[in-house]
């Protein structure tokens, strides 16, 4: 590896972790952050921070503020409605390319995955819930074949996640989640477009229902 390719891998490498500790909310949401602070978090030098940092501002996960640094994003109720609608315009689209796409085999295994969320409710972390969620999503998306599509429905998924409580407090609204994972999969089997369709967009707005966002009047 060379010297650039070192760097640039660094510099990617503190990015993941700064992201990954934001959507953890290690860091909550608002939060001022301090450089200092980072660069002894991931025994990061001044530069490498300052990367990740851009880096994450221009995913939209951390605002910057002239003259005052970088803090974590808090959407308001609308910016979180105006995602969310974004998100279900893509998401039934990328729904739509999958099921064009996809074989009985993929059908198969994304059923498993439902079964294997399904029995780990109520033992699982909250982590490794996450985890098994990303997983459908990541693979359900990736039938359609379109990497531009998926990068932007999982960066706008990510810029939804900041200062979202009571999304996953319930074992109801686990079971709430999982059941719209498994009727995509039926609708996937029947090849039935305007049922998927629907599903998705039930499936993306069950946080208006469940989800309790943590508004901020002065945004």
């Amino acid at each position: 590896m060379t010297r650039k390719n070192a760097a640039e891998a660094a510099e990617n490498g503190v990015a993941q972790q700064l992201q990954a500790d934001i959507l953890s909310e290690y860091f909550r949401p608002g939060e001022w952050l301090k450089q200092a602070d980072i660069e002894n978090r991931y025994n990061a030098n001044r530069f490498e921070v300052r990367m990740a940092l851009s880096a994450l501002a221009a995913k939209h996960l951390i605002d910057h503020v002239p003259n005052r640094g970088y803090r974590v994003i808090n959407p308001s109720d609308r910016e979180r409605a105006e995602l969310y609608e974004v998100r279900t315009i893509l998401e039934t689209a990328a729904g739509r390319l999958a099921m064009q796409k996809c074989t009985d085999d993929d059908v198969a295994e994304l059923g498993q995955m439902v079964e294997d969320f399904e029995a780990a409710i109520n033992t699982a972390s909250r982590a490794e819930l996450i985890e098994l969620n990303m997983a459908f999503h990541n693979k359900f998306y990736s039938l359609g074949g379109n990497d531009l599509l998926i990068t932007q429905i999982r960066e706008l998924r990510d810029r939804g996640l900041p200062g979202r409580e009571g999304g996953w407090e319930t074992v109801a609204s686990l079971r709430a989640s999982n059941e719209d994972h498994r009727q995509m999969v039926e609708m996937l089997r029947r090849k039935d477009a305007d049922g998927l369709n629907y599903t998705i967009y039930r499936h993306l707005n069950r946080w208006r229902e469940f989800s309790k966002p943590v508004t901020d009047e002065n945004t």
